[in-house]
């Protein structure tokens, strides 16, 4: 009988600079050492019943990466831990594991939004920042580029918050993540803020879903 298991993982250090493909050849080799017994789609080039819930940017870490993974066989969430855990590279660390509805909703499907930790060393006032981040949450629109196209930025970001301590600035956004409505990045909005050439730290910290089922309580205990 097959499982569906919902894995909660984080991504740091050097992993931040591998992209989601490589990424998800990064868990097919775990998931094959762990020697667990992953389903595979049907056809002339059977793939590994992998689902993320978003890509995420090169160069961000993460402390709230979802993916689902179709098993063959009935495994515990504890077990499949047990056997995942000593595969696991420097940078990659599983939060929780949790069995879902074979039947579920698609991760991607009913994603809407990303929560972001952007922290920057700069010698820009936090009252200029600040300033800065009023002006784009007013605007009606921020025309913009990305690959040749152009689209819209304001209404990708849902919320945007500024501290600072000393010269570190420390943002925290929150941008829309659609596969309808369109996908908000954190180093654009950097960009918009005209802070694009300051070295910054980014890292993802949420993610949320309309079907509130995808909020399961392992999950949500592992923020």
């Amino acid at each position: 009988m097959s499982t569906r298991l919902r894995l909660k993982f984080s991504k740091e250090g050097a992993l931040r600079y591998i992209g989601h493909l490589d990424m998800a050849r990064v868990w097919e080799r775990i998931l094959r050492r762990a020697r667990l017994p992953v389903a595979f789609s049907q056809g002339f080039h059977p793939q590994p019943k992998l689902q993320f819930a978003a890509a995420l940017p090169v160069g961000c870490a993460s402390t709230a990466e979802l993916m689902d993974v179709v098993l063959a066989q009935d495994l515990t969430p504890e077990q499949a831990r047990q056997a995942i855990e000593p595969q696991l590279p420097a940078g990659l660390g599983v939060l929780a594991i949790e069995a879902v509805p074979l039947n579920a909703p698609a991760l991607q499907a009913t994603l809407q939004s990303a929560d972001y930790v952007l922290t920057i060393e700069t010698s820009e006032s936090l009252d200029e920042i600040s300033r800065r981040a009023q002006a784009l949450l007013a605007a009606p629109t921020l025309p913009r580029e990305r690959r040749g196209k152009a689209y819209d930025l304001r209404p990708l970001i849902l919320d945007l918050r500024v501290e600072a301590v000393d010269r570190i600035v420390t943002l925290w956004a929150r941008l829309r993540a659609s596969q309808t409505a369109g996908t908000g990045r954190p180093d654009e909005l950097l960009d918009a803020l005209s802070l694009g050439d300051t070295p910054a730290q980014i890292c993802r910290t949420g993610l949320e879903f309309g079907d509130q089922r995808l909020q399961t309580t392992a999950l949500a205990s592992a923020h």
